[in-house]
């Protein structure tokens, strides 16, 4: 099976978060079974998830019905792909907010690779734009590169304002 990750597990971290959060489920769910079997009655709440796992269990009992031993190649799966992730990293010059971040990892999940983990980092010295990083690629779209082309025309710019 293919592994799509949800856009809201867009870093290392995040899938990190997503395995932990699986395999909590997975106990949960051998425990109630094991329950259900001896007595309907006494059944416990499932662990709360992020909407990312929801959303991930969900694709998941789409494919499959989900029972422990397909919650074990789930989780089989996630490890798998954490060990070897396709990762790319996006600088910019000031904190993203949520919102951007969710927008940069769908873009790229949907233009680069469906599965490729972003990271961010801040380097305040880039002063604006973007520097991208994908394998050995380094894509810079900052302002300060900008400037620093346009040395000459930059003073001139500068007398106009």
């Amino acid at each position: 099976m293919k592994l799509k990750l949800p856009v809201s597990v867009g870093s290392s971290q995040d899938l990190t978060a997503l395995i932990i959060e699986v395999r909590e489920y997975s106990r949960w769910f051998a425990h109630e079974s094991i329950k259900r079997q001896v007595d309907a009655k006494n059944a416990s709440p499932s662990p709360v998830l992020s909407a990312g796992t929801l959303e991930l269990l969900r694709d998941w009992k789409a494919t499959q019905q989900i029972t422990a031993q397909s919650l074990d190649e789930l989780i089989q799966l996630l490890e798998d792909f954490a060990k070897n992730p396709h990762t790319m990293t996006i600088t910019l010059a000031a904190a993203p907010n949520s919102t951007l971040k969710t927008s940069l990892v769908n873009w790229c999940r949907e233009n680069i690779a469906p599965s490729v983990l972003v990271s961010f980092k801040i380097n305040s010295n880039l002063l604006g734009g973007m520097v991208v990083q994908y394998g050995s690629h380094v894509f810079d779209w900052s302002f300060k590169r900008k400037i620093l082309e346009n040395r000459k025309n930059f003073a001139e710019v500068l007398r106009r304002v």
